[in-house]
This record gives structure tokens, sequence and C-alpha cells, in this order.
């Protein structure tokens, strides 16, 4: 027997147009003062106009934040919290991708709390509840509608924070494919590429899954292969963006739940430095890490190809499903187009810096101290991080 303990304090909300559900769950939580938090290309298409209409009815005009940027900071996280305050907000609203929902997360622990933000950073650091928080994703990918980590960056440091904590898990997750049609391509596979990675690391996560999240990572994963690839070349497919969204809720829950491991360390390090996107950053080292941890999680491994291909002749041997496992992650991102190498991510200071030795040495440190590392299946050491990133350079 393996014991485990499970938390999913979020209540989901699944189905097409169900945004404008948010109002009543506003409502059941007892709040009637929300601060938006919105993704502003979004909120000047029209589309949150259901949204808004339920929020007037509460009783006022909500306020809304839209400057929030494609990797979220602190002087986001600042100017948000100004707003809410302001308007003596009881709860908050976030419409939009990670770091939307990231930026939401953050307003909130303010807001609550008060005093010196960085005090919180870190793991089960906050102990005690938030105000009320609805979010509704606009990508498949980060999980951040179930999970119970935000994170931010600290440009004047170059890294990015980390909050942990079962207290910033949402109240509500609203998933309304509805608002997914109109994503891009490029985007819909690199969020989608997160959410893969986020089921692959939860699945061999050492020491920390169970049967709950087991499923939770085989099914996602299953409907990601199957739905990804329509999800980017039929974008208005209701039924493949529905797939996606509830495949990467799916996998956000198991994360929580079993932790992630030496992908998203590298990712979240070469993010933190050179602003790459984290779920292309993700893609690129997903199959590099996933050959490294093969001598501890080939079982694992093996275990996710008999499910996800459970209709084609796969190998016999554990190896060798383990690494046609491999294979098709690689196979998928070329279909997807999805960059493959970190030279590839197109950021000129990458290719100017990455090799040089106080940069690796950097990122190296950066990994090694992330909180994700600790629950990889395999330790790395330092030499062992510098390898990977020259690997997937």
């Amino acid at each position: 027997m393996n014991p485990f303990v499970f938390q999913s304090p979020t209540k989901v909300l699944f189905g097409e147009f169900s945004i404008a559900d948010c109002a009543d769950a506003l409502i059941e939580l007892k709040a009637s003062r929300p601060l938006l938090v919105a993704d502003g290309f979004l909120f000047e298409s029209g589309a949150l106009e259901p949204l808004l209409e339920g929020l007037r009815s509460l009783g006022q005009e909500p306020p809304v934040f839209t400057e929030v940027p494609s990797d979220s900071d602190l002087e986001c996280v600042v100017k948000a919290t100004e707003l809410a305050r302001r308007h003596n907000c009881d709860s908050i609203v976030a419409v939009g991708g990670g770091s939307v929902i990231d930026t939401a997360k953050v307003v909130d622990i303010c807001l609550s709390l008060g005093g010196d933000l960085l005090e919180y950073q870190g793991l089960n650091i906050i102990q005690s509840r938030l105000l009320p928080l609805i979010v509704v994703p606009t990508t498949a990918g980060t999980g951040s509608e179930v999970s119970f980590v935000a994170m931010i960056k600290d440009h004047k440091e170059g890294r990015k924070l980390m909050f942990g904590s079962p207290y910033l898990a949402p109240d509500v997750a609203v998933l309304d494919p509805s608002l997914l049609l109109t994503l891009p391509p490029r985007l819909t596979a690199a969020t989608g590429m997160d959410a893969i990675t986020h089921g692959i690391e939860a699945f061999v996560a050492s020491g920390t899954f169970s049967v709950v999240t087991d499923a939770l990572c085989l099914e996602s994963i299953r409907l990601l292969f199957d739905n990804l690839p329509l999800a980017c070349s039929q974008g208005d497919s209701i039924d493949a963006r529905a797939n996606t969204l509830a495949a990467s809720t799916m996998a956000g829950i198991a994360f929580t739940n079993s932790g992630v491991g030496i992908v998203h360390a590298l990712a979240h390090s070469v993010g933190g430095m050179f602003g790459t996107h984290h779920g292309m950053t993700n893609a690129v080292f997903l199959p590099v890490g996933m050959e490294f941890n093969l001598e501890c999680a080939a079982d694992r491994y093996a275990r996710i190809a008999s499910y996800v291909f459970s209709e084609r002749v796969l190998p016999a041997s554990v190896e060798e499903r383990a690494a046609f496992l491999i294979d098709e992650v690689r196979g998928l991102l070329q279909r997807l187009s999805m960059p493959s190498r970190l030279s590839e991510l197109g950021v000129a200071a990458l290719n100017e810096n990455l090799l040089k030795e106080t940069v690796l040495n950097e990122l190296s440190c950066m990994a090694s101290s992330d909180p994700a590392i600790m629950f990889n299946p395999r330790e790395a050491s330092g030499d062992d991080l510098i390898e990977l990133i020259k690997r997937a350079y």
C-alpha cells in the first residue's frame, strides 16, 4: 500500500459560455465587489461582456486591470493591488492565461495579508484563507486555475519568485472552451506542451504520485496527444478545445499534488534569465529531461506509452517503450512546429551568452535551488544541469 494525501479544493465549472456563471459563483462566496484582472485583448474585443453584465448586477461597475505583461512581475502586482484597494474590493475575478491568473493570486495575497509581499514567497508560508478568487483560463496549459502555486518575475533580481500554498488555490475555476476558439496555433501548441510536461513530470515525481494522480496524468496526456494537433490546425473545433482545456486542468490538479521536476526547474531558470516563453522552454527541455531520468523512470514512462498509444503495436521491453514515448514527444513537437532547441527561441542574448561559463553556472545554481527539482526522480548535480542546458541548446 502506498499512503498518500490528495487535495483539490477548487470547484470546477465546465461548459461552453460558462463565463456568464461567475457572478453566481461570487454570490455563493458571499462577495460582491470584485476586481477584474483580465487579458487586455479579450477585454477590448468585447468577449467579456457576458461576464461584465453579471458582475454589474452585483451592484457596481467592477474596476478592471488589464496591464498584465506576458511574464507577470512585481510592478504589475503593485498596480493591480492599489486599484483594488481604492475600490475596496472584497474578491478577485481573473480571466486570462497563466500570467493573468498568477497576477491575481499574488494580488490576493497582498489584499488579504498586507505587509511585505516577499515575506510570503516560498512553500507553505501562507497559513490562512485569502479573499475569494474566481479564475477563467483562456489557454489550455498552465493549470494555474487549480494549482497552489503562483510565479511572478522580479526584474531587479532577474529571477522568478514562487509562492506556494493550498490557500492559493482559486475557489472556483470556470472552464469555458468558447474563449479558446481564437487562440493562435503557436500559443495553443506552447501552452499545450506545458500541460503535457505537467502530466509527464507529475507521473514520475519522486515518491509523491498516487493512484489518483496517476489516473489524472494518464488521461490528460492521452487527451492532449489526441486533441492538441487538431486544436492547433482547426482552432474553431469546440471539441478539441474542450478536451485540451479539461486535460490541462486535470494535469494541473495532478502536478499540484505530486510536483513536477527537472524540466520545470530548468525552464524556470532559463525563463527567469532570458524571458523565454514558459511553455516553449518546457517543450525544449522535456525530451532532454526525460532522457536524463530514464535510468530511474523507465517503467513509469513505459506505462504512459502503453496507455496513451494503446491502439498501436508497442515494443515489448520497458526500456524500448520508454524510449518510444520520448520519440513520440519529439514527433509531437515537430507536428506542432515547436522549437526543439534553446537556440531557436529567438532571444539574441541567449545565442550570445548561453555557452559562457559564468552564465551556465548561474543557470545551474538557479535550477538546483528551484523547488520543482526536489520532486525529480533522479538527483541532478550542478554539472548534470549544465550538461542538460548544453544538450538543449
